[in-house]
């Protein structure tokens, strides 16, 4: 069901669109994880793109990254859409990542958002992340949305 907030006199219905629309507009995405060790969070850029056949946030990164070992010690993570000029801002507090066994599906969603990374694409480790809300802040006024399991 879509969030539903007021903009200047106006209805305006944000849902699951805006959010698959924000991320895949922002390309960039700051992820933030625990360190190893769970003493403090971490946070990284990374390329991600919005699956919107399991409704999660497609990234990849190094199997020998630090962020890997950090993901494969803690589950939680929250992530952001950058903030630049007039782009619509999304928000997430509580998520979970795990790495996948990217499917050709996946990984052609992948590839076609970021052809330029295709040949690390095949060397690299896939990660989703999962969650049940997000924040969105479209035209300066914020709204939250539920997301399907």
């Amino acid at each position: 069901m879509p969030s539903v907030f007021v903009n200047n006199g106006g209805i305006i219905l944000s849902d699951l669109k805006d959010v698959e629309r924000i991320i895949n507009s922002a390309k960039q995405i700051a992820v933030a994880t625990l360190t190893e060790d769970g003493s403090a969070p971490d946070v990284r850029i990374v390329l991600g793109v919005f699956d919107a056949a399991s409704n999660q946030v497609l990234f990849m990164t190094s199997p020998q990254a630090e962020k890997a070992a950090e993901i494969a010690a803690h589950s939680q993570a929250a992530f952001a859409t950058p903030q630049f000029g007039d782009n619509d801002v999304l928000r997430v507090r509580k998520a979970t990542v795990k790495p996948i066994n990217v499917t050709p599906a996946q990984l052609d969603l992948y590839n076609q958002q970021y052809p330029q990374t295709a040949k690390y694409a095949a060397h690299s480790a896939f990660f989703a992340l999962s969650f049940k809300q997000a924040e969105l802040t479209i035209k300066d006024e914020a709204s939250t949305v539920d997301i399907p399991a």
